[in-house]
């Protein structure tokens, strides 16, 4: 890797990454290895940019961790969605780099933790970890670093709380998130995470009722108002609403491409709940018009 990769963004190391006030947020959920979406969501980020806006793209955690090469295009099952080459590997190694001459955020999602403290995650195989380590070789101790210093959440003021998984916990206030710990979970099974406090739940709940959602706002912002983006449930049409506050987005993983969504918020705006979100405006297609 790069020698770049020593300088870590202002993000990293903190629980809480903080969005600029101004210009736009692209935010984007699991990519579990597509590199080709990944390259996808990099075009439209440098077309903002070259249209003059500052733009901060947000990827929601589970960065990696795609499909074994065994399941060839013949092999493929539909309800993983469009075929694609499993290339976690060089994604996190692009991203890694990218980052640092790019406006990004990568958040936590349970495939990056299960590196840095948290329990095996075993979606294609016995280890997900083990596999993408050893095809890191000797990149895994960085990667392993930079791993351990994403922030669980990302936060704007004009409303927008971005996480992996759906809002079902909340620490009362921005400084407490700051003293979560990563470490310790390596024994917890998978299902039980959920209710292994706020970490497990922001990583692993694939629902939260609207006053979850409340509740995490209220700790962000200091009113129970605005909008939490989050992914880590598959929904094969590209988003679902849930409640007033809640807005799970599939940008890739297990979404066939005409269907992958993406959102792109406006940051001197305020959302005050989802029915601000529209499609064509604020809820956009990865490939407009198919890839």
């Amino acid at each position: 890797m790069s020698e770049q990769l020593d300088r870590w963004p202002a993000w990293w190391g903190r629980k809480v990454a903080r969005l600029p006030d101004r210009g736009v947020a692209l935010v984007a959920t699991d990519l579990q290895g597509n590199l080709e979406d990944f390259l996808a969501l990099a075009r439209i980020h440098r077309r903002e940019r070259e249209a003059g806006r500052d733009a901060v793209l947000v990827l929601c955690g589970d960065l990696v961790h795609g499909p074994p090469p065994a399941l060839t295009r013949e092999l493929w099952p539909e309800h993983l969605g469009s075929f694609y080459v499993d290339r976690s590997a060089e994604l996190v190694r692009q991203l890694m780099g990218y980052v640092h001459d790019h406006d990004t955020v990568l958040l936590l999602g349970n495939h990056e933790h299960a590196h840095v403290g948290g329990p095996v995650v075993s979606k294609f195989h016995p280890d997900e970890g083990a596999v993408l380590e050893a095809n890191l070789e000797d990149d895994v101790p960085r990667v392993r670093r930079f791993f351990a210093g994403l922030p669980l959440l990302a936060v704007a003021r004009c409303g927008l709380v971005c996480t992996h998984g759906a809002p079902r916990a909340s620490e009362p206030d921005l400084d407490a998130f700051e003293r979560l710990d990563y470490d310790g979970y390596r024994a917890v099974p998978p299902w039980k995470m959920i209710d292994s406090g706020t970490l497990g739940a922001l990583l692993w709940a694939r629902g939260a009722t609207d006053e979850h959602a409340r509740a995490l706002l209220q700790a962000c912002h200091g009113e129970p108002r605005g909008v939490v983006a989050y992914g880590h449930d598959i929904v094969r049409e590209g988003f679902d609403f849930t409640g007033a506050h809640q807005i799970c987005v599939s940008t890739s993983f297990g979404c066939d491409d005409p269907n992958k969504t993406y959102l792109r918020l406006e940051l001197d705006r305020r959302y005050d709940d989802v029915h601000a979100l529209r499609p064509g405006h604020e809820i956009l297609p990865l490939y407009p018009g198919g890839t």
